[in-house]
């Protein structure tokens, strides 16, 4: 009788873990993590569709960015660089009503005509987002960027949200 209630108590503590875990993977905050680090994947492999397929059609920003505006931008970046990198930290996640919130930091790097450097940021001065996710259909999308410090673009950028 002993062995048939290990096994029961086995059993148990197997099915918690299994639901304790699959409660984590599926929770909002990781599932968009794991879109983020798909489209940190994509960037690096210069997919310009598996960026944009990570970014809502309604994106919007306070300097005036679109949806269009930043495919743009990536597709610039894409083409003007090989061996692209994106490092990056998330710094905090905050999770709302169908929405979550990524502070992170990063620094974009690639090499241009052989020669490799930094793009935007550096590992003493990184960039900075607060990037906003919202639940679409058919999964997670980035809505909006909500704050911004690129060390290369803060006049302009600053410029740009006086207007």
């Amino acid at each position: 009788m002993e062995r048939k209630q290990l096994t029961y108590v086995i059993l148990l503590v197997v099915v918690v873990v299994g639901v304790l875990w699959f409660r984590h993977y599926f929770s909002p905050a990781e599932v968009v993590r794991r879109q983020l680090f798909e489209t940190v994947a994509a960037f690096e492999n210069q997919k310009i569709l598996g960026v944009m397929s990570k970014i809502s059609r309604t994106y919007t920003d306070e300097w005036g960015g679109s949806y269009e505006s930043l495919g743009g931008q990536i597709h610039s970046v894409i083409d003007t660089y090989d061996e692209l990198r994106l490092d990056h930290d998330i710094r905090a996640v905050e999770v709302g009503d169908d929405e979550v919130r990524i502070n992170l930091s990063f620094v974009v790097s690639g090499s241009y005509e052989g020669s490799p450097g930094s793009i935007l940021g550096t590992r003493l001065d990184p960039c900075r987002a607060t990037l906003l996710w919202v639940k679409e259909q058919p999964g997670w999308r980035l809505k909006e960027t909500e704050e911004l410090d690129i060390p290369e673009y803060r006049d302009e950028l600053e410029r740009r949200r006086e207007r």
